[in-house]
């Protein structure tokens, strides 16, 4: 069956290469060759859950599972999660199918059972235009076909001794039903309902579609004759989208979204390995300049530098702290370069001068009147902001005057609240 763009509908016999185009397809399968029924069925993903399925059919069967198409269909929105309905097809009959269905033109197949367009008894939402049971004349008998659920239904065979008598006798629990011959007229009205009250992701049957996750990707001769079709109507303005393909339907972009948390998740995992691999080579980078300095370093800076950390560890015993000497050794290294170029007579950056013209720099992008004291030591500037200069919490306010100092190429180091530290020798690869 074809739902297309025209609603006054065509009837046909023919293969499936030769239907027309059509924005979607709902193949009916007759009810005689499908088994619905209803277990419950554990809470599983698909892939386990296809393993368990033949298990759970085997009190429902004769004939061992390995011949039949087992699928759990979709659990129906407001009923236990765990009562779900099982569908039962012959595997040979559905292969054969699935196969016959791949010349089809549409952007959408779907199968489900017929039953489903009849009418469910009881029901608030019963359609007067569809009926209860319908039937069919074969040369074995009549067909019935009943609806009993939202996605159950039943089909069996009933077999007329005399068939020059037209008086159809249901079973005695059916008697007050009436019949209904299957017609393309109430079929098409039942397959324009089925698909408005499943148009939507709330809806039960909305993603119910017996045919294979695969079939896209095996049906490409349908596809390929889809893309040509596609491009011919293009160029017809009296063609209208229908409603199957608005632009609102959920259906359209649930491909798209999938692909679309599959580049978010791809760029996350990217930076997350980029900055990893920054940390690690700064790591690196920091461990390969201690290993340098240290082979640079002159007896006498490595005996001082011995002192000086066991007079750290004394002072930080002595006050109930722990401090950290990961850049011992780079101190050590710079004291001794400006020593020896002091002693040669030659300028070093760590002198009076250049830091004071370095440190000049940074009181400017703060204003004229921010240094509350500064004391110089030989080896570096230790300077105080006025309290209230940069209107900041003390973490706002640390963060902000090294990052100025690191775009003017400074390096200062956060000795407290207000106080820092213009160390010398930095922002020569500026």
């Amino acid at each position: 069956m074809l739902e297309d763009d025209d609603t006054s509908g065509e009837t046909g016999v023919g293969a499936a290469e030769s239907m027309p185009y059509a924005d979607e397809v709902l193949v009916l399968l007759p009810t005689i060759d499908i088994r619905l029924i209803e277990a419950k069925v554990p809470l599983a993903n698909a892939k386990k859950l296809q393993q368990i399925l033949p298990n759970l059919i085997e009190e429902y069967v004769l004939t061992g599972a390995q011949s039949l198409t087992v699928q759990a269909l979709p659990p129906i929105p407001g009923k236990p999660a765990l009562q779900r309905v099982i569908a039962l097809i012959d595997r040979a009959w559905f292969i054969w199918l699935t196969k016959q269905l791949e010349g089809l033109i549409s952007q959408r197949v779907r199968l489900i059972p017929e039953c489903l367009l009849l009418a469910i008894p009881g029901s608030e939402d019963v359609n007067l235009e569809l009926p209860a049971i319908a039937y069919q004349r074969t040369e074995e008998g009549l067909i019935f076909t009943r609806r009993t659920g939202v996605q159950l239904g039943v089909a069996w065979v009933e077999r007329v001794l005399d068939r020059a008598d037209e008086k159809i006798i249901l079973p005695k629990a059916l008697q007050d039903q009436t019949p209904t011959e299957f017609s393309w007229g109430w079929l098409v009205i039942g397959a324009k309902q089925f698909l408005k009250d499943n148009a939507l992701a709330k809806s039960a049957n909305y993603s119910l579609n017996l045919l294979p996750k695969t079939f896209r990707r095996e049906a490409g001769k349908g596809l390929s004759n889809l893309s040509s079709y596609l491009k011919r109507k293009r160029v017809d303005a009296n063609t209208s989208v229908s409603t199957s393909a608005s632009w609102t339907n959920p259906a359209i972009w649930r491909q798209p979204a999938q692909w679309a948390k599959f580049l978010v998740a791809s760029v996350v995992f990217g930076y997350s390995l980029h900055l990893t691999w920054l940390v690690v080579d700064n790591w690196r980078w920091g461990n390969q300049m201690e290993v340098l300095a240290a082979q640079s370093l002159t007896p006498a800076s490595i005996t001082k530098l011995n002192q000086d950390k066991e007079q750290g560890k004394a002072q930080d015993r002595a006050i109930g702290i722990t401090s950290s000497s990961a850049n011992a050794v780079i101190n050590a290294f710079t004291k001794q370069v400006t020593q020896d170029q002091r002693r040669q007579g030659l300028v070093s950056d760590a002198d009076f001068a250049p830091m004071a013209a370095k440190l000049q720099q940074l009181k400017t992008a703060f204003g004229p009147e921010v240094l509350q004291k500064l004391d110089y030591d030989g080896y570096g500037i230790d300077f105080e902001f006025k309290p209230g200069v940069l209107n900041l919490p003390n973490q706002q306010a640390d963060a902000q005057v090294t990052q100025k100092a690191r775009a003017l190429g400074l390096m200062v180091k956060v000795l407290g609240p207000n106080r820092y530290r213009l160390e010398p020798f930095a922002g020569l690869g500026s």
